[in-house]
């Protein structure tokens, strides 16, 4: 394998990785519309959270779980970002290949 398709695969997973976070991260945020508006101590929804325009009290094991999927969603972005430069992908997006031109009658 060469270096640039080792690259570009690494690329690939980072990607999979930042959607696969986005989109659980975003469905965490579309349950906690259902949580409760005021802080309940005994369940452990102590911590405010703003989500949808409406403040609600989450845990603070799903604020730490929250702010891990955020970091991962940075850290995938990022190194999508790196490895699409490094393997020449992101070249090859900006710069496509010209199609031919149109026989002349």
């Amino acid at each position: 394998m060469t270096r640039q398709r080792l690259f570009y695969r690494v690329g690939q997973l980072a990607s999979l990785v930042l959607v696969a976070s986005w989109w659980w991260w975003g469905l965490r945020e579309m349950n906690y519309v259902s949580f409760s508006r005021i802080p309940l101590p005994q369940f452990g929804q102590v911590v405010p959270h703003t989500t949808k325009g409406i403040v609600v009290y989450i845990t603070p094991q799903d604020a730490r779980f929250d702010t891990l999927l955020i970091r991962i969603c940075i850290g995938a972005g990022i190194v999508t970002a790196i490895f699409a430069v490094v393997s020449g992908e992101l070249s090859k997006m900006l710069n496509p290949p010209k199609p031919p031109l149109p026989p002349e009658l």
